[in-house]
């Protein structure tokens, strides 16, 4: 919960519109995430990841790093992959 809540006020703090990017229909997950949740993060994951200028219309995978803060995530059918790392309190996205 406190990583979401770390992704909900950087998210705030960048400024832009919440638009929704979808799971796909085969989106690859963490273990254990409803659906609902990882479209939560998906949404707000993707919005970072546009302010920052790269693009992410839809989410084929979502997955938590197990030893340290962020995610990787592949956006529009595995063509664009990035991982979303907690960088000294900023969420930061870097292409792969």
């Amino acid at each position: 919960m406190k990583l979401r809540t770390a992704i909900v006020a950087l998210f705030l703090a960048v400024g832009t519109q919440a638009v929704a990017a979808p799971l796909e229909e085969d989106a690859v997950l963490t273990n254990g995430w409803t659906r609902e949740h990882a479209q939560t993060l998906a949404n707000e994951a993707s919005a970072i990841i546009r302010a920052h200028g790269f693009r992410c219309d839809t989410v084929s995978n979502i997955q938590r790093w197990v030893f340290s803060s962020g995610f990787d995530i592949s956006c529009n059918g595995f063509r664009y992959e990035y991982e979303l790392e907690d960088r000294g309190g900023r969420w930061t996205p870097s292409l792969k």
